[in-house]
């Protein structure tokens, strides 16, 4: 998330403040691949607030794992694990142990979403 950007979305702040999202930490990401349908969809426009780096069940975030930049939900665990979760059916739960956590940097939340129709 830290590469230039291509291509620039407008948002008002005052908009973006009264959904929560701080103007000055808000990106905008491209999401690929089906893995969060039916919710997200390959080639949406994604919002997300890069401040927020704290887990909030059922929630959805930018997850970054090596070189992988993934678009999930987090959920944690009693065990101080944490289980990754597509919302398509065909991809399995993921659990990264408590001492592999550390390996994972929670990029920003997913705040908002669109698509063309």
């Amino acid at each position: 998330m830290g590469e230039d950007p291509l291509e620039y979305l407008a948002f008002q702040a005052n908009w973006l403040r009264s959904r929560g999202i701080n103007p000055s930490t808000a990106r905008v990401l491209t999401a690929r691949g089906d893995s969060m349908e039916e919710t997200i969809r390959d080639g949406d426009i994604l919002l997300v607030d890069t401040s927020i780096d704290r887990i909030k069940d059922n929630a959805i975030y930018v997850v970054v794992y090596g070189e992988m930049v993934l678009v999930k939900r987090v959920h944690g665990r009693l065990n101080g694990s944490l289980q990754i979760l597509s919302d398509n059916p065909r991809y399995p739960p993921e659990e990264v142990s408590p001492g592999e956590v550390d390996l994972l940097n929670i990029a920003g939340r997913v705040m908002w979403f669109g698509r063309s129709i």
